[in-house]
């Protein structure tokens, strides 16, 4: 009998296959963040003032912040892309007409086909930008680091539960791929990775409460910026999240199970 350790299993394998085969891209992993701090300390030192970002931004150190942003970003996409990737892939090639039929639930297919990659992706750029936050701030800035990818892996959590609610709304649109490359650059706008949220229009500002990436990114300038965190921010940050989870997750569950029903009283995608 099929079950969910399988479909785990079967993807950490061909996670493996992919980066034994595409090198490079293990290799880019690691130096996407130095590359995306690097250009924006390049602007910034061009067009201003690193100590007038700090300040704007409220971060104590503007290097550590921004790699810890870059990994939220780069971790974010990589979740999001593991699971709307799986199920627009599988629709291309003409295979998900029978993940939904197979004997496991739609749901528990997505989840844990995206799991291995979701957990993967920052486990290495977390480990990319360690050597940097030690150089920095010593074994202080290590353990900043690690609890920064204990955020990410909670805020991994609601984020699964939004990637299946999109890819069960793909399923029933076109263009599949120019839609998805909208929503996530979107969603790293709204979530203030590398500014104040406060520059924003309102609205967007708005938006912003109900995307799991503010409030890991909240999180991560909580902890990257107090040497002892403020409890009372951190906790806030974490409510929120765990939050998300849960309501992102039922209405996930709902999405696809009505999606499952739609689908097979059609007899097509």
């Amino acid at each position: 009998m099929v079950n969910w350790t399988h479909i785990l299993r079967a993807q950490i394998f061909s996670i493996k296959c992919w980066y034994k085969n595409n090198r490079w891209m293990l290799i880019s992993t690691f130096v996407w963040p130095y590359l995306m701090v690097g250009t924006l300390f390049g602007v910034g030192l061009t067009l201003g003032s690193i100590d007038e970002y700090a300040r704007k931004v409220g971060v104590a150190n503007p290097a550590l912040y921004l790699l810890a942003s870059s990994v939220v970003a780069m971790s974010s996409i990589y979740i999001m892309y593991s699971i709307t990737g799986f199920i627009l892939q599988n629709r291309w090639i003409g295979t998900l007409p029978y993940i939904f039929l197979s004997p496991v639930k739609a749901h528990t297919i997505m989840i844990f086909s995206g799991l291995p990659d979701a957990v993967l992706s920052p486990a290495l750029t977390t480990t990319a930008i360690l050597p940097a936050a030690i150089y920095f701030e010593g074994v202080t800035g290590a353990w900043r680091i690690l609890i920064i990818l204990l955020i990410i892996i909670l805020g991994m959590l609601p984020l699964m539960g939004l990637s299946v609610i999109i890819a069960s709304l793909l399923l029933i649109l076109k263009e599949e791929s120019n839609v998805m490359g909208s929503i996530i650059p979107f969603m790293l706008l709204v979530s203030g990775v590398y500014y104040p949220l406060e520059v924003l229009p309102r609205i967007l500002q708005l938006i912003s409460r109900a995307v799991p990436t503010t409030y890991v990114i909240e999180a991560t300038k909580i902890v990257s910026t107090y040497l002892i965190p403020e409890a009372r921010l951190l906790m806030t940050a974490l409510y929120m999240i765990g939050l998300l989870t849960l309501g992102y997750n039922l209405m996930a569950a709902s999405a696809i199970a009505k999606l499952d029903r739609i689908i097979k009283y059609r007899g097509a995608l």
